[in-house]
Formats: structure tokens, sequence, C-alpha cells
């Protein structure tokens, strides 16, 4: 590879639904960037030691960044373009499920290594994965098997639940998880209803939500539609026992004191006390005080972490391959233990998904909801991690795809 520099593509949310999400991916990409070209953060730690801070192969690292809009179609030219025209050698992004789907057919027809973040669906690293796509977020069906055991110890084994769904390939395969754990537990399911992408009131599903009667409510959806949702429903039922199953900072933000109570899965929150949690925290907000946006911008969100974590994780395996050629980067990627702040984790090789701790948090009070603190952490399970022959990876053969 000639020149001096090379280009990684950072495909996000910039506009659309799910673009302050997408926003704090970017911040972690670039983040990322810099410190591989200048020293900072996670470089030269014990996980990423042939990191050294003064670029990547002798090369400057640079970053061609496109928006996804939030729609797939948007993504997969964009996704494109960054390759054919930037020289993206790399691919990171995907604030949703499809726009992740997306990233992933396009790294396959260009082989072309994708870095999924947000994308939480199982079909990724199940029936739909590849060999040049790799994910750091836990998948749907973790995020499952890590609730069960804590709602079932919060709320009891007799329970009645009613699911809220968006009408989506990732809501449908959502609320077949969240009922097949549940159920499992001893729960019983008493109804669900779907949702349209992009729902403002949820109004109209309050009679249906009242008369099931439900112990617990289970609200399969993201962004503006979860915090609307749950807005509407604390608003008729205060006392109302909620669910998020996949969290995300701007959720909260938008949510406001409607989370109190509410349990669900996050990504990573700055209130994780680990050493490298602390410095990511640090170098994040070094980097972003005193920046335009929310009084909180400067506070790394779980977004921020995985599309930081991911970057390094590239970075590192062509570093150990002492290439920047994708068949030779892919099996330094394969199998790699490291850690991001929340305990040892694996990039398996069977499924390239990484199997690692789920943070589970309660939201807090609206008066307590500060400088970017929006939940409790009730603990950080292991008890999702599942073999290869299980789960979604069963369904994986990344054969020569």
């Amino acid at each position: 590879m000639s020149g001096d520099t090379v280009t990684f593509g950072f495909n996000v949310a910039r506009s659309g639904p799910f673009s302050t999400t997408g926003e704090e991916e970017l911040r972690g990409h670039r983040l990322a960037v810099k410190h591989i070209n200048e020293g900072g953060g996670w470089v030269s730690n014990r996980y990423f030691p042939r990191l050294s801070g003064d670029g990547l192969l002798n090369k400057t690292v640079e970053a061609a960044v496109s928006d996804t809009e939030s729609d797939p179609e948007v993504a997969r030219r964009s996704a494109k373009a960054m390759i054919e025209n930037d020289g993206a050698i790399m691919l990171s992004g995907g604030a949703t499920s499809d726009t992740g789907l997306a990233h992933q057919a396009v790294a396959a027809e260009t082989e072309t290594i994708y870095m999924a973040t947000m994308t939480h669906v199982d079909r990724l690293t199940g029936t739909d994965c590849n060999r040049w796509t790799f994910r750091e977020l836990f998948n749907s069906y973790m995020t499952a098997k890590a609730l069960r055991p804590v709602l079932v110890e919060e709320y009891g084994k007799d329970v009645e639940f009613f699911q809220v769904y968006s009408d989506d390939d990732w809501g449908k395969a959502q609320i077949q998880l969240m009922e097949r754990f549940l159920s499992d537990a001893g729960w019983q399911p008493v109804g669900s209803l779907s949702a349209q992408l992009g729902t403002r009131d949820f109004g109209q599903y309050i009679d249906d939500i009242d008369s099931a009667s439900e112990d617990v409510l289970i609200l399969n959806l993201r962004g503006l539609d979860a915090a609307n949702a749950v807005r509407t429903v604390r608003e008729s039922f205060p006392d109302e026992n909620v669910v998020i199953p996949l969290y995300t900072r701007a959720v909260a933000q938008t949510a406001g004191g409607a989370i109190e109570d509410v349990i669900g899965t996050i990504a990573w929150d700055p209130s994780i006390e680990t050493p490298l949690s602390k410095q990511f925290r640090s170098a994040f907000s070094n980097e972003y005080e005193g920046g335009t946006g929310s009084s909180s911008s400067s506070i790394p969100s779980g977004p921020a972490h995985v599309a930081y974590t991911q970057t390094l994780q590239y970075a590192h395996a062509v570093a150990r391959a002492e290439t920047f050629d994708p068949e030779a980067v892919i099996p330094a990627l394969e199998g790699w233990e490291y850690g991001a702040g929340i305990g040892a984790q694996t990039m398996r090789a069977c499924d390239h998904q990484s199997m690692r701790p789920v943070p589970i948090v309660r939201g807090r009070p609206g008066d307590q909801q500060d400088f970017g603190r929006y939940y409790d952490l009730i603990n950080t399970t292991r008890e999702a991690a599942y073999p290869c022959s299980t789960g979604p990876a069963a369904n994986c053969s990344l054969g020569g795809n």
C-alpha cells in the first residue's frame, strides 16, 4: 500500500431518528484515530501493546466520514462510496440493526472488514454472518439471556407480561427472544402489539396495555420511539413496571424522569469503575470538554465506547498481522482475548461475536440525573455467554463469504 496515509471509513447516522447515537459513535471513532496517531487512551496498554501512538505501520490514519441518514439503503450507498472513492480500507458504524446489516453486505461484496457498532440483531453474527464482519456489542439473544435472572429476582416467578415491539426485523426478533427466555422462567405472556417505527403518539396503545393487566411491560423499542413510549406509559400508569431491553443514553436523556426504575441492558456506562473504563472516560472528557452540544457531550456514552473499542480492535489486529491485508487481519482478530473496561472478552472465531459481560442498569429518578448519569448499575453479568453450538452461533457458517 503506497502513500503516507491510510483511511478508515466511519459511516454513522448524522441525521434521521438515530443521529444522536451516530454522533456519539463518531466521537468515539475520532478519539481512537487521534490516539492511534498521537498516543493516549488505551494505546500502548497491556491489551493494545502493539499500538505505539505514532500511526499504524508507518502510516498516519485518516478518517472518511459519511452519513447513513439512519436509512439502510443510504448506508449501503455511502459505505460503497467510502471504499471506492475515499479508499477506506475498513468500515465501522451502524447505529441500528438494519444499517448494520447493510454494512455487512457491502463488506462481503467488497471484501472489506466491517467492525459493527450499535447493531444488535442476532442475524449479524447468526444466519447472516460473514467472515468480514466483527461485532463488539452483545446481541439480542445475549440481552434476553442476561435479563432473565435479573427480572426474576426483581419481580418474582409468577409474573404476567405484555410486550410492545417495533414493527421491523429487530423488533419481531426481540419480542420472540424475550418471550422465550421469560416463559422458560415461568412468566406468562398476556399479549403484545406492534408499533410502526417513528410512532409519536403511543397514547393509542394505552387501552390495550391497560386491559392486559400485566405485571411487567416490556418495550422492545429503540431511540425516540422508546423514549416517547415510556413517557406515555408513565403518564397513564406512574407505577408500571417497565423494561427496555436495550437502553442508550439518548433514550434516557429524552425520556428524563420517566426511566425511573426502568431495567435494561446498556453497551457501557461511565459508572462502571474499572481502570480501563476510568482511562477511557478521562481521555474522552479531556478531548471533548468545552465543546459544543449538550452539557453531557464530554461524558462518553455506550455507543462512543463501542466505536472507540472497535477502531482500536481493528488497528491492533493490523499491527499484530503487520499488514493491512484483510486475509491476514481477519485471523488476527479471531480468538483475540482483550479488555475494554467491563471484564475479560473474546472475539470468537466461530461467529465473530464478542463474548463479553453485559451491563444491566436501573433508571434513576429525574432529580438524580446529572452529568450524564442516568442509570444505576445493577450488575455486569457473564450469564449471557453461550457456546458456538447454541444460540445464533449455531446458525452461523462463516465459510468463505
